[in-house]
């Protein structure tokens, strides 16, 4: 005779595992964080990206200043400065306008950057010395 107990099968109640209601509960719930969270993200990025125009740009000014200082008048084109930078990863650098006694430079973002709104055109305004940022201080604020 068999003296092993009879083996029972587990009811439905002691079965552990994760339903497809609560798994769809959960990825709902990470993809409305994920969208909450994007837009900051994206804003943040912009943000850090910004410091290679600003970056840019300050070196235009500090080269200008230099060549002011040994040539009586700014440099007419980027290619006169030494050491200028031209374009970086997400913004190239270009001359608006240049004379003598001043010169306005801009900082544009490059194609397939990430958009920035309001500071996708960081420009630098020297008349005279005097250096006026735009198109808004907030783009400036490091």
């Amino acid at each position: 005779m068999n003296t092993r107990p009879a083996r029972t099968q587990p009811s439905a109640r002691h079965v552990r595992g994760i339903t497809l209601v609560e798994m769809s509960v959960a990825a709902a719930i990470v993809g409305v964080l994920a969208s909450m969270a994007l837009p900051s993200y994206q804003a943040q990025l912009a943000t850090a990206r910004r410091s290679e125009a600003i970056q840019a740009l300050t070196q235009v000014q500090a080269a200008q200043e230099q060549f002011r200082a040994q040539n009586g008048s700014y440099a007419l084109n980027l290619s006169g400065l030494p050491r200028a930078p031209l374009a970086g990863e997400h913004y190239a650098v270009t001359f608006v306008a240049a004379h003598a006694s001043g010169y306005i430079a801009r900082a544009g973002l490059r194609n397939g950057a990430t958009r920035d709104m309001g500071c996708a055109d960081i420009t630098l305004t020297v008349s005279d010395g005097v250096a006026a940022y735009g198109p808004s201080e907030r783009c400036w604020n490091r």
